[in-house]
């Protein structure tokens, strides 16, 4: 999954930077499909990992139910979105602004990490997270704007995504909230780690998706 979000994710970032005619909401788009097949696979797929995969699906199912078969008016994207905004709750209506009616990005990178050797043969894993978000314009003037939000925080022993890595090679995922700026991240972890990343299987939508994992140093 993470080589599919990975290649999803950065084919949009590439068309969106050579997009002359101006980029949309995924709300409003019409006729750009770097944006509604590209991010709209990553918006829908980080939707599901915060609300969780039974809301949206009740949310998907009600907004079937009411219009299936029907004549005209037909639904459009807002029909859509009540019935998601409904499913989510107050705790993820601003998530849903951000994914469906603003042009949103992040920017979080997993920088200097270290691993040492515990007398008990653990290790202890620190890497700093620098991390913040962006509001773009359909021209691609970006803002920033406060973060403080949920991102998956990983230990491997080989890289995601590559060859040689397996569910055994995941030494650690949790998912732990992140702000604006620099933070330090420690954990503890039964084996020898060769890689750490923050939301290191490209869920979120980074403006650049290699910087989120990082190897540590021998």
């Amino acid at each position: 999954m993470r080589r599919f979000l990975k290649y999803e994710l950065d084919r949009y970032l590439r068309s969106r930077g050579s997009d002359v005619l101006g980029e949309l909401p995924l709300a409003r788009v019409e006729n750009q499909q770097y944006i509604h097949y590209q991010k709209g696979a990553l918006a829908l797929w980080w939707l599901k990992e915060v609300m969780g995969a039974p809301a949206l699906n009740r949310a998907l199912s009600a907004f079937v139910r009411e219009y299936a078969f029907k004549p005209a008016p037909y639904p459009n994207s807002l029909d859509l979105l009540r019935h998601i905004r409904r499913e989510a709750g107050p705790a993820h209506q601003e998530l849903i602004t951000d994914l469906f009616e603003k042009i949103t990005l992040v920017d979080a990178k997993a920088l200097e990490p270290k691993a040492v050797q515990r007398p008990d043969g653990r290790w202890d894993v620190s890497f700093t997270v620098q991390a913040r978000k962006l509001h773009a314009n359909s021209k691609g003037v970006e803002t920033e704007s406060p973060l403080q939000e949920p991102f998956d925080i990983g230990v491997f022993t080989a890289e995601p995504g590559k060859k040689g890595f397996s569910s055994t090679s995941v030494l650690l995922m949790e998912r732990r909230m992140v702000r604006s700026g620099s933070q330090e991240v420690k954990v503890t972890v039964e084996r020898k780690p060769s890689f750490v990343g923050v939301d290191p299987y490209n869920k979120r939508i980074d403006r650049n998706s290699d910087d989120n994992l990082v190897r540590i140093p021998e």
